[in-house]
């Protein structure tokens, strides 16, 4: 009688997770990078959350993968080691830049007279915070760099379960003397570790906390043309639901919805492809010339190369090539004007460089 007890107690004990925490050394740093797939199963249920929680998203459907890249301050040109470089004052001195999405680029291309290819925002990671300083751009295949008047915190270190803050960014973008246009991006940002629990993807399964970012910007779009002066109000409500577990670099589950007229949707979900991470850093004794290039780029490493890649600064593969041996060359001719990265991959790891085609 007495064991049967004790079995039935163990039946309907809830099993209890570790409540994990997340700090500095958990986030991508500078030179880092990680594959990540894009899910396109954007009916999932990602508002249910709590303590003891077993989240289960093994279902979900890969429609693209791409890697997600902490790059060097010093490989971001001059005007970006200036002013975010390690002489810069010491609220700009960035860590690394990785692509961003969060600004307005086709209103932006459809009213200047310049071509934006890519947006950055650059990354200052510290013991206690994760902020960002400011960004760039691609403007006709010159990075211009912008401060922000102020800073936006993203994350307030160490993350625990039931930590809230909250935070604002303020980043006027002047097109002056190139154009008569600016850009004002003002974001308000709450933030709150909501939950806690085991999350379950296609390629693993991980103990977890979960971060919900609540952030309403509030961007204006500047046009000056002739007799023509306007701000347009371009203004939104996202939400991201941040799945985190230890060592893992980025949410091993991401979740970004948007606001329109009291609904909320989902608008892209991603989550850690286990497959491509496990390529390690290496880096190559390597040359690629011409840079810039019109098109055709030809490389040579001291490493027996494996495959090349070439990402747009958003992280999107555009051309892939199956090599072997310490030389190649390439055709990308077909992309279009701007920054890219290149990807050597060898037995022995890979390495990423950058490249500008004009």
């Amino acid at each position: 009688m007495k064991v049967q007890l004790i079995f039935l107690l163990i039946l309907i004990t809830p099993v209890v997770f570790g409540q994990i925490t997340i700090d500095q050394n958990d986030i991508l740093q500078s030179g880092d990078s990680v594959g990540v797939s894009v899910a396109s199963d954007l009916n999932i249920n990602y508002s249910t959350t709590g303590q003891n929680m077993n989240w289960d998203f093994s279902g979900l459907t890969e429609s693209d993968q791409y890697f997600e890249k902490a790059q060097s301050i010093s490989s971001g040109g001059i005007i970006i080691n200036v002013q975010f470089g390690p002489f810069a004052p010491s609220e700009y001195r960035a860590s690394y830049f990785q692509s961003f999405d969060g600004l307005p680029i086709d209103d932006l291309t459809s009213f200047l007279p310049v071509q934006i290819s890519s947006v950055n925002r650059m990354i200052k990671v510290e013991s206690n915070q994760f902020t960002i300083p400011g960004y760039s751009l691609d403007v006709d295949g010159q990075i211009v760099g912008f401060k922000s008047d102020s800073i936006e915190k993203a994350y307030s270190f160490p993350l625990n379960f039931g930590d809230s803050y909250s935070s604002s960014g303020y980043t006027d973008i002047n097109f002056a003397p190139i154009y008569d246009a600016r850009v004002i991006m003002n974001r308000q940002r709450q933030s709150e570790v909501d939950g806690f629990g085991q999350l379950t993807t296609p390629f693993e399964t991980y103990e977890v906390i979960r971060v919900k970012h609540s952030i309403y910007e509030m961007d204006s779009l500047y046009i000056e043309f002739g007799p023509i002066q306007q701000w347009i109000p371009i203004e939104r409500t996202t939400n991201e639901y941040e799945w985190w577990a230890k060592d893992k670099k980025r949410p091993v589950l991401k979740v970004e919805t948007e606001t329109v007229f009291g609904n909320e949707s989902p608008t892209r979900i991603t989550y850690l492809n286990n497959e491509t991470t496990h390529l390690v850093q290496y880096q190559f004794n390597s040359e690629l010339y011409p840079n810039p290039t019109t098109g055709e780029v030809s490389i040579t490493t001291k490493e027996d190369l494996q495959r090349i890649v070439v990402y747009s600064t958003d992280g999107r593969e555009v051309y892939h090539k199956e090599v072997s041996g310490t030389t190649a060359s390439l055709n990308l001719a077909h992309l279009s004007p701007g920054m890219y990265r290149i990807q050597l991959i060898s037995s022995k790891g890979q390495s990423f460089n950058p490249i500008v085609i004009k």
